[in-house]
Order: C-alpha cells, then sequence, then structure tokens
C-alpha cells in the first residue's frame, strides 16, 4: 500500500522500502546503480541478530520472517526535495529492473 500524507501535515518520511526477492534483490540494486538511482538495505541484519538485542528471548523456531525479510528489503530515494521529474524517474527505473527480472526469472 502506498502511503499519503493526510491534510494538513506533512511527510517526514526518509526512505522508501520496498520487497524484492531475495534472488534477485542483488541484480535490481545493480541495475538501478547503472541508472544513477541510488538505493540501500539499511537493516541487512534483523534486530533479534544485533548484538544489543542478543539478551532478548525469541521463540523456538526463531524469528524467520524477520530472517527473510531482512534479506528481502531494499530502500528507495525519498525525501521533501524529490521533484516530480526525479520521483516519476526513480519510480519507471526501478519498474523496468522489476520487470526484467520477471522476464529473465
Amino acid at each position: 500500500m502506498t502511503p499519503s500524507v493526510m491534510p494538513d501535515c506533512v511527510s517526514t518520511w526518509a526512505q522508501y522500502t520496498i520487497r524484492v526477492d531475495a534472488n534477485r534483490r542483488a541484480s535490481f540494486i545493480d541495475a538501478l546503480r547503472a541508472k544513477h538511482v541510488p538505493t540501500a538495505v539499511y537493516y541487512p541484519k534483523p534486530l533479534h541478530q544485533q548484538t544489543a538485542y542478543r539478551h532478548f528471548p525469541v521463540a523456538g523456531n526463531g524469528l524467520p520472517t524477520s530472517d527473510r525479510i531482512c534479506q528481502e528489503v531494499v530502500a528507495l530515494p525519498m525525501h521533501p526535495y524529490l521533484d516530480t521529474e526525479t520521483q516519476d524517474y526513480i519510480i519507471e527505473t526501478a519498474r523496468a529492473a522489476l520487470s526484467s527480472k520477471a522476464a529473465a526469472a
């Protein structure tokens, strides 16, 4: 679902994170980089695997959803100064990279 800004409010979003199949994420990032669209994987390790949280209990089967999602997420540029033309370019570039991946699968 695409987020929206409520009336009389402003966005403070710093990134727009999407999920890409884990087997295709690296090539998706490379495709965007080739078109000068920066990406980031802000949380490559789920919280339950980070040192600060190592003493917190985890269910017997672990946290498989957290583990999986950390392998799938990638953040696209998002900030209040992106003009419409740049936003459109990012969207078109991401769509093209995703559709070329679907065709290659």
